[in-house]
Formats: structure tokens, sequence, C-alpha cells
């Protein structure tokens, strides 16, 4: 994808890489928006920065898109409210947190998931980041 430079706007790269346990996750349909890289499947998209939009507001509306909507284990439809909020982890800039609150139609109870990712690459023009860990990380069953 050529990157544009515009006088007031900035067409920006973003790269979501899921390794294999997460990739395995997703639905065929959602499978297929990935390819194949060297650290497992990755999903290209375009984010323009514009009128004071950042990154970090981008972020959480691309995940929601291409993973949470995909994985049948959050059970997302049309009727499902989901909030996604980007928290930085500890005083690094190259991991950090979304919060992912999932409200269903039929319960007023709010569901939380927590996803950690790690920055892989960051360049003028690209930033490349990779989902690390889910809550199910922190299951002591894993131990």
């Amino acid at each position: 994808m050529e990157v544009l430079r515009l006088v007031n706007e900035k067409m920006f790269e973003c790269k979501l890489v899921l390794p294999g346990k997460y990739y395995i996750q997703l639905t065929e349909e959602g499978k297929q928006l990935y390819e194949e890289c060297s650290m497992g499947m990755e999903v290209t998209f375009p984010v323009e920065l514009i009128d004071g939009i950042t990154l970090a507001d981008c972020i959480p509306a691309f995940v929601e898109s291409v993973y949470l909507e995909f994985n049948p284990k959050y059970e997302i439809t049309e009727d499902t409210k989901v909030a996604c909020e980007l928290y930085k982890l500890g005083k690094t800039d190259e991991v950090f947190n979304l919060l992912v609150t999932i409200t269903y139609p039929e319960s007023d109870k709010e569901f939380h998931e927590l996803l950690i990712f790690s920055q892989i690459e960051l360049t003028d023009d690209c930033f490349t980041f990779e989902l690390m860990g889910d809550q199910t990380m922190f299951n002591m069953e894993n131990y």
C-alpha cells in the first residue's frame, strides 16, 4: 500500500500480528482477513490520522473489527455492546493493554477481557503490533 502524506492528513499503515494460538480461534471468515508472516498471521489496515485522531484512537476499533468480532468465544452480535479502552503498561510505550467491556443484549452485566499487545515496529508510516496474550494467560491451571 502506498502511504500518502497530505498537508493536514497522514495515511498510516498498521499491522496486527496474531500468533497461531489466537489465529486458530477465529472463524473461517475472520481467518480470510489475515496473511502469513514470519511471526504468525497478520492483517494490515490503513489509518487516516486527521483532525486530532491518533493511532491510539484507531487501535481499539481495529482490534474489535478484525479480532473480537471474528472470535466465537466472545459471542459478539450486532446487538452486543463492546467498549475498548487502551492503557499503557508501566513506563514503556512498547507494551499496552486493551480492556474490553462486553454487554450482551440479554444481560445488563458487563463482561471483561484483557488483551496484551507488544509493539514490534514503528516507522514514519507503519505501526506493527502483536497480540501477546489475553486474560487466560493468568489462569493458574496453565502453571
